[in-house]
């Protein structure tokens, strides 16, 4: 099965506003949190890669295309790519939503996610014969848009890509949706720690953020020890609309699949980088998913909705982009301050690095409907 080596990544998040930024503050174990007004006088919980933006759709609409065009220039892409695999959960809603609350007229054409083509073709990365494909699969996105390029990219000549996942969701119409389902969290300027707490025995939900992440891949290997994915499952049991079952038998099915791909038995993962999202359920179904297959002697775990929310179909990016950085620096971060880790005893909490013995990590990913994706991401053993 075709192994896709992953030349460079990118990444914004409330952390920071470049790949490096973001690990400087995952490793100093920083958090963020703040506050989004809505009309009708509420207000939120939420983590803004520009603060104060989500409270004024009109400034908040652009910044979904700024963000690509940014992470096409982080990337360092000189020359066009073969392909774009652009993943999303809620596309250009912002700029939708703007258009209504201004009260101009939108066509369906607005709400054609692949209508974001036309942002990648003014940049760099674009020429006459890139291919672009979307997917708007919701928080399990940016895996399975890398898990498709995995599987496409050499049966039809594509040898260098981008993937990319990115949301900009922090909208009134995505906060009344989210809160309708009671995955919001009211505003407490009483609070002292952020309200994302993953693996941990007082948490009761996530906290909505924006950013997203991207990788420039290729099917060809440039550099002894380069990181690469060698295995993709992917499992939809369509349990329910919204939420999730706690057994974990689909998320451990994914891992499964990704973990025979990739040629890996359970014991020789290095690290795993969860989904996360710090609900019960999902806590919950994602430890009993790894004893499963994993089994009782957990390798190390990172959760880095803890540092700075969650993105819904770009979270899964910003996270892989920071795994490619664990692999690549062979050192595990810290978990965030103030989160005892404290749900389950097989999950310890860290309070400074540690590193990589084992470079070979999995990656989680899970969305509404029931829709889970795992990916193995390894370095040195990739020829």
């Amino acid at each position: 099965m075709t192994k896709l080596f992953i030349e460079n990544a990118a990444a914004l998040s409330p952390l920071g506003a470049s790949l490096d930024e973001i690990w400087s503050a995952v490793m100093a174990r920083k958090t963020v949190y703040g506050k989004v007004s809505l009309p009708g006088d509420r207000s939120f919980y939420a983590a803004e890669t520009r603060p104060g933006t989500g409270s004024d759709i009109s400034v908040y609409a652009p910044l979904f295309n700024d963000a690509i065009r940014g992470m096409v220039a982080d990337l360092g892409i000189a020359e066009p790519v073969d392909a774009v695999f652009f993943a999303t959960a809620v596309g250009n809603l912002g700029q939708v939503e703007n258009e209504v609350y201004a009260g101009r007229s939108i066509t369906l054409d607005d709400l054609d996610f692949a209508q974001v083509e036309a942002v990648f073709a003014d940049t760099p990365a674009w020429g006459p014969e890139t291919r672009f494909v979307s997917v708007p699969t919701g928080c399990c996105a940016g895996l399975q848009a890398t898990g498709l390029a995995k599987a496409v990219m050499e049966r039809m000549g594509i040898k260098r890509a981008i993937i990319m996942s990115l949301d900009f969701g922090l909208t009134p119409l995505a906060f009344e949706a989210f809160h309708k389902i009671n995955a919001t969290t009211g505003y407490d300027r009483s609070a002292n720690a952020s309200p994302s707490r993953p693996f941990c025995r007082n948490r009761n939900g996530f906290l909505f953020s924006d950013g997203g992440g991207a990788i420039l891949v290729s099917t060809e290997q440039s550099f002894p020890d380069q990181p690469c994915i060698s295995g993709y499952g992917c499992v939809s049991s369509a349990y329910h609309m919204t939420d999730i079952a706690t057994d974990g038998d689909a998320i451990g099915k994914s891992i499964m699949l990704a973990l025979q791909q990739s040629g890996l038995a359970g014991h020789e993962i290095g690290h795993v980088n969860l989904h996360a999202s710090g609900t019960q359920q999902n806590d919950e179904a994602e430890y009993n998913a790894l004893l499963a297959t994993l089994g009782s002697d957990l390798p190390t775990i990172t959760a880095f909705k803890g540092n700075h929310g969650h993105a819904l179909g770009g979270a899964n990016m910003i996270e892989l982009a920071l795994s490619w950085k664990i692999l690549r620096e062979a050192t595990i971060p810290p978990t965030p301050e103030h989160l005892p880790i404290d749900a389950y005893d097989a999950v310890t909490p860290r309070s400074t690095p540690q590193a990589l013995d084992r470079l070979s990590i999995l990656k989680t990913a899970s969305g509404f409907s029931g829709i889970h994706a795992s990916l193995i991401m390894e370095a040195s053993i990739c020829a």
